[in-house]
């Protein structure tokens, strides 16, 4: 069921086009073709041996060529971040090695290829619109069965339930032997799930037992995304193309189109942004509101006088505890309630500081000016306008760093005298701040009636275009401080519920 682009030419028809191999995208395609319907997927990398562990290298060298692009903000000077940190080649000597491009992966599987599986759910305050943060067009309570279904069809641990008990340091404590639930005022431990690694790779991984997605999903790999043709308020067809055989200089070997009643675009939030611009289509809020969570480099989080801030049973279950039912493990991190969130006006950090020294993230305010556009150079297989993006924090970021990290310092020091944390300043950071693999934000959701105010609607369906939806983080209005790939499932599985009636009436 898997075709090779380069061996299609001419007009191919089906009621469901997905561009896009990640979670949101197999998982709406999986969803819509278990429920009978006709669906192509599409992704733009070669035909590989995906039995081979690690297939996903062999990617690496068209990934540099079509994934390239300008980077303006705060980079590293390795950090054109469609790629890595480490794939940029530099006369510098002390750069790192150009082995692992893994920040963004261009495979049939997406970046979960190479992912770690953590799973847990965006906290209710990431929903809601508050200082600085414009809030979801629909609530956590709204996509809570969704992560009900989503945490099923990940294999993992416990019931859901009506709110995610199975992510709570409650429901962990009474599972793990010689653990306790972590005291620290102000703050909640909260829990994820590691997904085992059968799981983690969608295009490998099977459903409901027995069936991969190629065996229900006409998937054509090799199959580039060259431009999405729309006309009166709907999609009309794609143009897609293929690279011949040539690995060092690769060119387009084919070209055909794909005609669909609905299609759905899940290609990341870089690319779907790219893609919509590439094509003209949508508003001017394409691309803007890029984020991620920003993640120090090194470890500059450290305990004051390295002493111990909770009891052994706490720390235990903070720790990462390996799990032999349906999940590889479990482990814990702080982040700041939501009350005290609120009440400060910022947004919430992603801690967890053991007896030595330790990274942390923080929930990025959306910025208007973080945004991904086209850049003027073109790629050298296809001839398209390649990526620009730009990176950039705000004082409202400073201000989540510098209260949090002072709020944990105070929680832990009322815990144990002489303990707490001593951080860096936020100036001290400038050159620290990198992205972890997140991307977020691009094509954000917003209500119906308010195209200004995103790019999709509450059902992900694009402004202004009758049949053309989007999938994956790209539509967060926000990225609170959870992994985003419990989230990405869950939409898609609303996404695939949605579209039913919509096209199959």
């Amino acid at each position: 069921m898997i075709r090779d682009g380069k061996d299609i030419t001419g007009s191919h028809k089906a009621q469901v086009c997905v561009i896009g191999s990640g979670p949101a995208g197999i998982t709406a395609a999986w969803e819509l073709s278990a429920a009978g319907l006709d669906v192509i997927l599409l992704d733009g990398s070669r035909k590989l041996d995906y039995s081979v562990r690690d297939y996903y290298k062999k990617s690496f060298e068209d990934k540099a060529k079509l994934y390239a692009g300008v980077a303006e903000g705060i980079f590293s000077p390795y950090a054109y971040i469609p790629l890595s940190t480490f794939l940029i080649r530099s006369t510098d000597p002390d750069a790192p090695s150009p082995d692992f491009p893994e920040e963004r992966e261009r495979v049939y599987g997406g970046t979960p290829t190479h992912g770690g599986g953590q799973c847990r759910p965006l906290d209710p305050l990431a929903f809601e619109k508050r200082h600085g943060f414009p809030g979801w067009p629909i609530t956590r309570r709204q996509l809570d069965p969704y992560y009900a279904k989503a945490a099923t069809l990940n294999h993992l641990y416990g019931d859901y339930g009506a709110d995610g008990v199975n992510f709570t340091a409650e429901f962990w404590a009474g599972k793990i032997k010689d653990t306790a639930v972590p005291k620290l005022e102000g703050f909640v431990a909260e829990m994820y799930q590691c997904m085992r690694m059968e799981w983690v790779n969608f295009a490998t991984r099977t459903f409901n037992g027995n069936d991969k997605v190629d065996d229900r999903v006409r998937v054509i790999v090799n199959a580039t995304l060259l431009d999405i043709v729309a006309q009166g308020g709907s999609v009309r067809y794609l143009v897609v193309a293929s690279m011949n055989d040539d690995t060092d200089n690769p060119q387009k070997a084919t070209e055909f189109t794909i005609t669909a009643d609905v299609y759905i675009l899940a290609c990341g939030a870089i690319e779907n942004a790219r893609q919509l611009l590439l094509s003209g289509i949508g508003n001017n809020l394409v691309g803007r509101y890029f984020m991620c969570h920003p993640l120090t480099r090194n470890t500059p989080i450290k305990t004051r006088n390295g002493k111990k801030y909770l009891c052994s049973p706490e720390y235990a279950l903070m720790q990462e505890n390996p799990w032999n039912d349906s999940i590889r493990s479990v482990q814990g991190r702080f982040a700041i309630a939501d009350e005290i969130a609120k009440e400060k006006q910022i947004g919430k950090c992603w801690f967890w500081v053991t007896d030595d020294k330790a990274q942390m993230y923080l929930e990025m305010t959306p910025n208007y000016c973080s945004y991904v556009s086209l850049a003027d150079t073109r790629d050298p297989v296809f001839g398209q306008r390649q990526t620009y993006i730009r990176w950039q924090l705000t004082e409202l970021d400073k201000r989540t760093y510098e209260t949090n990290c002072t709020h944990f310092d105070a929680a832990a020091r009322k815990r144990e005298k002489d303990s707490g944390i001593e951080w860096p300043s936020w100036k001290e950071l400038a050159n620290e701040w990198t992205i972890n693999g997140h991307h977020l934000g691009t094509t954000r959701m917003s209500a119906s009636t308010a195209p200004e105010g995103g790019v999709v609607d509450e059902n992900l369906k694009v402004h202004g275009i009758d049949n053309l939806y989007v999938a994956g983080a790209s539509v967060f209005p926000t990225c609170g401080t959870s992994n985003p790939t419990m989230t990405i499932v869950a939409l898609s599985i609303r996404l695939a519920e949605h579209l039913l009636p919509v096209i199959r009436p």
